[in-house]
């Protein structure tokens, strides 16, 4: 009688154990994996997708310039957030950034910083970068 009772509940722990672990499989399984961004990261996969001539012209570090300064501008359009930083509330709203104007930002803040780099070169920087975005999944549904 008594191995009765194990049997029992072996088969009770097995149901339970199996319970969990399926519904936790399924909750993982079915849950958008966080994005991570590493600006080391994004240099590098920029700079080597960027055409011969740009990389001739571009080094790492004005490479890393223009990624952070893309980064501020789209923080400044409220689409994206520091690490533990939440989005503004408008974040739900639909928000369209104009190529020409984030360019213009983009050479604004580096100009600032005493960087004399070609319209042509920072754009193909914004667009690669926007390559890795997406490729990292830090990207959302295109309008």
């Amino acid at each position: 009688m008594s191995w009765i009772l194990l049997v029992v509940a072996a088969v009770a722990v097995f149901a339970i154990a199996a319970a969990f672990v399926g519904s936790e499989t399924f909750r993982l399984g079915h849950e958008t994996p966080a994005a991570i961004f590493d600006v080391d990261e994004a240099v590098d996969a920029v700079a080597d997708a960027l055409p011969d001539a740009a990389q001739a012209r571009l080094s790492y570090d004005e490479v890393r310039r223009l990624i952070l300064a893309t980064l501020a501008h789209l923080r400044d359009k409220g689409i994206s957030a520091l690490p533990g930083e939440d989005l503004p509330d408008a974040a739900s709203e639909e928000v369209v950034i104009d190529d020409a104007v984030a360019l213009a930002a983009v050479l604004g803040a580096v100009g600032a910083d005493g960087l004399d780099i070609a319209d042509e070169d920072a754009a193909l920087v914004i667009q690669r970068l926007l390559a890795h975005l997406d490729d990292i999944g830090a990207l959302g549904p295109q309008a």
